[in-house]
This record gives C-alpha cells, sequence and structure tokens, in this order.
C-alpha cells in the first residue's frame, strides 16, 4: 500500500495520498490534494531515512562546513550554531552543545565560544574515545 509525495499548486502544500495497490497509483490521472481539492499536484521523491551506527555518524561530520556555519561571533551566533549543533548530535554522540547554547543565552560566556574549533574537535575525539573503549 503506497503512500506517495506530491506538491500541491493550489495549496503550496506537499501532502501525501495513500493508494491502495501500486496499481492504482500507477493510473492516478484524477488524484486531488487531500487539503484544498486542487487537481494540481506534481509527484516528487520522498525522502528515506538510513540507520547507522555512531560510528558513522560521527565519521560523517565535516568539521569546516559545521564551523563554516557559525555566523559571527557574538554570543547570539553562538546561541544558534551550538542549538543546532546540539539538536544533530547531543543525543547521539553524547556532547553538550544544547547546554553551551543555553549558557550563552543566558548571558554567561562560554569559554567554547572563544575556539569553536576545539570545541567542536574536542568533543569529537571524546566520542572516538568512548566509542573505541566500548568495542
Amino acid at each position: 500500500m503506497p503512500i506517495y509525495q506530491y506538491d500541491c499548486a493550489g495549496c503550496q502544500k506537499q501532502v501525501e495520498v495513500f493508494f491502495r495497490t501500486v496499481a492504482k497509483a500507477s493510473e492516478a490521472t484524477g488524484t486531488k490534494c487531500p487539503e484544498c481539492g486542487s487537481k494540481k499536484l506534481t509527484r516528487v521523491v520522498s525522502r528515506i531515512a538510513r540507520g547507522r551506527s555512531t560510528s558513522e555518524a560521527i565519521d560523517s561530520i565535516d568539521l569546516q562546513q559545521e564551523l563554516g556555519r557559525l555566523e559571527g561571533g557574538d554570543e547570539k551566533a553562538f546561541s544558534k550554531w551550538a542549538r543546532r549543533m546540539g539538536e544533530q548530535y547531543d543525543g547521539e554522540l553524547g556532547t553538550d552543545f544544547s547546554d553551551l547554547a543555553s549558557r550563552a543565552d543566558a548571558g554567561l560566556d562560554p569559554s567554547e565560544r572563544a575556539d569553536p574549533n576545539f570545541a567542536l574537535s574536542s568533543r569529537l575525539s571524546r566520542a572516538k574515545e568512548r566509542l573505541s573503549t566500548e568495542d
């Protein structure tokens, strides 16, 4: 029972449409948007999720790309960057970027803000060491 995603030109939303069989999806000429009823739908490729190990997650981190996302040297820019890093990596890697963001928001000046390269590199190294001792 396939579910296909479409972009709707009528309501500008991405919607999912359920079909009982693949054959019905193939012959779906009168498919309507479940939100607005428009027939102006364009099928889009659905995103897929791939499970990966913590080790693979660490190895896939591009240090320079992550540091390039830091927009400025003030507390607000650091907080935004650290919050995004925390959402992406804290649970999986056991890092404390969310805590760094909260401290920056509270007006505290985390020392990690002075050298985010060191902060990110050291946290990745610790996560790798922790993984190697678990194996």
